[in-house]
């Protein structure tokens, strides 16, 4: 059990730090947006936003597939990962398209902040419902 609440920790620390880092490019591009010279979005923050961004998605699939074993999913357990999948598959999908060099989107900028605060529920919504079965 308990290297399962390890994973579980790590995991929630990387989506702190992924937002904290998605919080910093932000306001980066507030100061400055290079997006409208056609240039797309670089430096070492917009990097390590998105490989946090990935390890706490693989961190994410590990915990839940850890916590599985053993354990059929209920209705509520799938759909919570389920729902977890596609929100940080709209997370990528909205992140990409905001990386690449185009003119200002605050529109998609809002659903990607919307999105990285939702996907909380059903990512740690479904590690809750698998620790609970334990």
């Amino acid at each position: 059990m308990r290297a399962h609440a390890t994973i579980v920790v790590v995991t929630g620390l990387l989506y702190l730090v992924t937002l904290l880092f998605g919080i910093a490019l932000s306001r980066n591009l507030n100061l400055y947006d290079p997006r409208p010279s056609g240039m797309p979005v670089a430096g070492a923050i917009s990097t390590v936003h998105k490989l946090l961004a990935i390890a706490t998605a693989i961190t994410a699939v590990v915990a839940i597939r850890r916590l599985h074993r053993g354990i059929e999913f209920g209705s509520v357990g799938l759909m919570a990962v389920i729902l977890a999948s596609l929100l940080f598959l709209l997370m990528i999908i909205t992140g990409s398209l905001l990386s690449l060099g185009r003119a200002r989107n605050d529109p998609l900028l809002a659903v990607h902040q919307v999105v990285a605060v939702l996907t909380v529920i059903p990512t740690f919504g479904a590690i809750y419902l698998l620790t609970r079965g334990r």
